[in-house]
């Protein structure tokens, strides 16, 4: 007998699962589905190399149903079900398995399963194309609902400018997309990452684990908008839909309307009361003041000093001539705590201003993930722990689709020390946002350190340092990680390099966004003992 414990070839893969197969199909196993979801939800995550977020609270989830505010401490479901499980697994290798090829343990104290298993000759040369996508790096294809990546619209026309104009369309229609429970959709941020792209529908499928891509075309000019979209199913690379839009200017939210409510029907997406009431409903009648909040969205998103307070600027111009517009106030609240964040406003009352526009945005569209998260977000600069976590929980709860909902979550819950929670909101988001990403993988770092896993957290700030070389939070926090563990050497190099960055010696580099007290005084206190060995 071999024990293998980290690495296993394909075939030996392949091993595993026919013998767990066997397992789930025999007579102890076949009439308990809850044991059967239980043991093969272990043997994948320990398959794909997984195993340290087998945790209780992720179980308790993922496997047995339970709700997001599952509390281990109240629910014994995870220890029990656990128990079980060990107890059929003995029973079945004394019985019915008692000359399998492969044995799987699960011992005490871990959720991760071991395997051992006898060698064995392979009847065929299994190449690694063959091997699944737990393993390849690439997320594994949604299966139990249509799955959909709205792709970057192309700008057509002679105006270059108004490409803000044609990535707002698809920012629309992706927000209503992911507010329909029967659909998996792709972020923004990841579908961004396709914008005049070479590769082809097959490839970008592959990549985000979707099975739909819409495309299309926007063209804009006077009062006059046309746009043209197509449905590919990826899977056979055929165009399942396809139709053009010709609306006037001020009619653009009815358009939008019109081409989602197409897609539902086509997809044959069931909708209930709620999800349903979402059309129809016109965010401004103000068609000016939607175009400033397109063009402040895109000046938002180059996140500088300049381009923020440019983009802050615009929101304004934007509620001077609507200022009801639910979506406006959310943004300008996100740009005045990104101020905030980077340390380009130090002065309090800027997140006390933050907090009042995000509050007016829900107060006028109390149904937007959207405005609910950004209001968490806010909360949370503000140092309040109950009320970000509450706040993002509703945004969750609000639009399971959204990415940014679920990283700031997962965010608010590692500020609060609850890091095996964080780890399983960030993991989602990263689902939904398959595309590697800074801000995700500090939030994913972030979950590791509030565990006091502070290898696994190295290892993801320094693949964030990788993706961004500006982007200060993987930088300062991996060299936090490094002082914890006495890693000296990596320390000095990382302050050279945020030293250079900031241009100064002795400022932190970044604000303190801990709300558990003790995480807080670990960031400070090494950061002191950092300044007075290189300052």
């Amino acid at each position: 007998m071999v024990a293998t414990l980290k690495k296993w070839t394909v075939a030996e893969q392949d091993q595993i699962l026919a013998s767990v197969s066997n397992i789930l199909a025999s007579t102890l196993f076949a009439g308990s589905s809850r044991q059967q979801r239980f043991l093969d939800y272990l043997v994948t995550n320990t398959l794909a190399g997984n195993a340290d977020r087998l945790k209780g609270y992720t179980i308790a989830v993922e496997v047995f149903d339970r709700t997001s505010d599952f509390d281990p401490s109240l629910d014994a479901i995870v220890r029990v079900e656990a128990t079980r499980l060990r107890n059929k697994l003995r029973e079945y290798y004394d019985t019915l398995g008692k000359y399998d090829s492969v044995r799987i343990v699960f011992p005490k104290g871990s959720y991760a399963v071991e395997f051992s298993l006898q060698k064995h000759e392979a009847t065929e040369s299994i190449t690694s194309d063959a091997v699944t996508s737990p393993m390849s790096g690439t997320p594994r294809m949604i299966e139990d609902r249509p799955s959909l990546a709205v792709l970057p619209f192309a700008n057509i026309g002679v105006d270059n400018a108004k490409e803000y104009f044609a990535d707002g369309v698809v920012d629309s229609l992706i927000s209503m997309f992911s507010r329909l429970s029967g659909l998996f959709v792709i972020s923004r941020q990841s579908s961004f990452s396709y914008k005049n792209t070479t590769k082809t529908s097959e490839e970008i499928s592959a990549e985000l684990g979707v099975r739909y891509l819409l495309e299309g075309s926007v063209q804009h000019a006077g009062n006059q908008v046309r746009v043209t979209a197509q449905l590919v199913d990826a899977k056979n690379g055929g165009q399942v839909w396809s139709d053009r839009f010709d609306r006037e200017l001020k009619d653009v939210f009815a358009l939008q309307d019109e081409l989602t409510q197409s897609i539902v029907s086509v997809l044959q997406i069931k909708l209930d009361g709620e999800e349903a009431a979402l059309f129809g409903v016109q965010a401004t009648k103000n068609i000016e003041a939607h175009d400033t909040l397109l063009r402040s969205i895109a000046t938002h998103r180059k996140y500088t000093e300049k381009t923020t307070n440019d983009a802050i600027a615009l929101y304004k111009k934007a509620l001077a001539l609507d200022s009801n517009y639910a979506a406006a106030h959310a943004w300008l609240a996100r740009s005045l705590a990104l101020t905030w964040s980077q340390k380009w406003n130090s002065d309090p009352a800027v997140l006390e201003l933050a907090l009042s526009y995000a509050q007016r945005a829900v107060e006028l569209d109390p149904q937007s993930s959207y405005a609910i998260s950004i209001t968490g977000w806010v909360q949370l600069w503000r140092q309040n722990r109950d009320e970000s976590i509450a706040e993002c929980r509703r945004a969750v709860a609000l639009d399971h689709n959204n990415a940014e909902a679920h990283l700031f979550l997962s965010l608010a819950l590692s500020a609060a020390g609850l890091g095996e929670e964080a780890l399983y909101y960030v993991e989602k988001a990263k689902r939904f946002s398959p595309v590697a990403d800074a801000f995700y993988a500090f939030a994913h770092g972030q979950s590791y350190f509030a565990q006091k896993n502070y290898h696994k957290a190295i290892a993801i700030f320094e693949q964030g340092c990788i993706l961004s070389k500006n982007f200060k939070p993987n930088h300062f926090f991996l060299m936090i990680a490094y002082d914890v563990l006495g890693m000296h050497e990596e320390v000095r190099k990382k302050f050279e390099i945020l030293s250079e960055m900031t241009g100064s010696r002795t400022e932190m580099p970044n604000v303190v966004i801990w709300t558990d007290r003790t995480l807080a005084e670990l960031q400070v206190n090494h950061w002191k003992q950092i300044i007075s060995r290189y300052s």
